[in-house]
């Protein structure tokens, strides 16, 4: 959501530039408090807005700098839900994923890391601290995975799939996601790109209506490596056979789902699928 009062827009904008000098001048301590200052200008609720998430980005990597685990996990679960309508590129759940290593969380931190794994293709972990890299057995091997040359195709591919998807091309967008999935060396699931592929092919098929091949993708996706902690993938195959009235399926892979990302991952979703899982569990 746009910020429309432009003499905050202005007052913010002002504050970050005294920030920045702080920074320069390499005093973390006042230049946290400085954007702590921006923060209280946003009007409520302030994790709508856009500028929210450059603010609480900011504010909880340096906290990081000033190792302060109490502030860090609260910035940090803030940002998670700052400017809901941002593209999803896995950056705030490796914040958060980071957080949770910091103060001890393991199993928290390692579900965080693969969420940010597979919406960032392995990103996110570039240039970032190897310990977050090694922390968990399997991990370096997904981000560090398939070939140069075949992830530009595979990365290319997508992203045409993406732009055909927009523009509900999704037969147009299948072929595309499927032509990537063919790159992958056999066999295709060993590859973490095999999750978000078969998880792109199903999303279409979704759209189109023909929920048995979208179920049969999204089946295919959770074989890939870590795929049964993708919340994405285990809702979109609890809504797809909620579909197929495969009604005692469709719960366990959305209660999966709720149980990964909470509710607030039905939030764009029809709410009929969160409205069956309440009356079959007691969140």
């Amino acid at each position: 959501m746009e910020l429309a009062d432009q003499k905050i827009v202005t007052a913010i904008e002002g504050i970050w530039q005294e920030a920045e000098v702080l920074f320069e001048n390499n005093d973390p301590a006042r230049y946290v408090l400085k954007l702590e200052e921006a923060w209280e200008l946003l009007p409520a609720p302030k994790e709508g807005y856009e500028e929210s998430y450059d603010i609480a980005l900011a504010i909880a990597e340096t906290y990081f700098i000033l190792k302060n685990p109490d502030a860090l996990i609260r910035w940090a679960s803030i940002l998670q839900r700052c400017d809901p309508a941002r593209p999803g590129d896995g950056e705030r759940e490796f914040v958060m994923g980071k957080a949770l290593f910091e103060t001890g969380n393991m199993e928290g931190a390692r579900t965080h890391f693969i969420t940010a794994l597979n919406k960032s293709n392995g990103r996110v972990f570039e240039g970032a601290d190897e310990k977050y890299l090694h922390a968990f057995p399997g991990l370096a091997v997904l981000v560090e995975q398939l070939p140069a040359d075949i992830y530009e195709q595979i990365e290319a591919l997508s992203e045409a799939g993406n732009n055909l998807a927009d523009a509900d091309d999704f037969d147009g967008a299948i072929a595309r996601f499927s032509e990537a999935l063919q790159l992958l060396p056999p066999p295709a699931q060993h590859w973490e790109a095999s999750t978000w592929l078969y998880a792109s092919i199903g999303d279409m098929y979704y759209f189109k209506g023909d929920y048995q091949a979208a179920a049969n993708n999204f089946f295919d996706a959770l074989n890939g490596p870590d795929a049964q902690a993708n919340g994405f993938v285990n809702l979109r195959l609890g809504e797809s056979l909620f579909e197929l009235k495969q009604m005692e399926q469709s719960l366990e892979y959305l209660l999966r789902a709720y149980m990964l990302e909470g509710e607030e991952i039905f939030a764009e979703e029809d709410a009929r699928y969160f409205d069956f899982l309440k009356t079959r569990v007691q969140l």
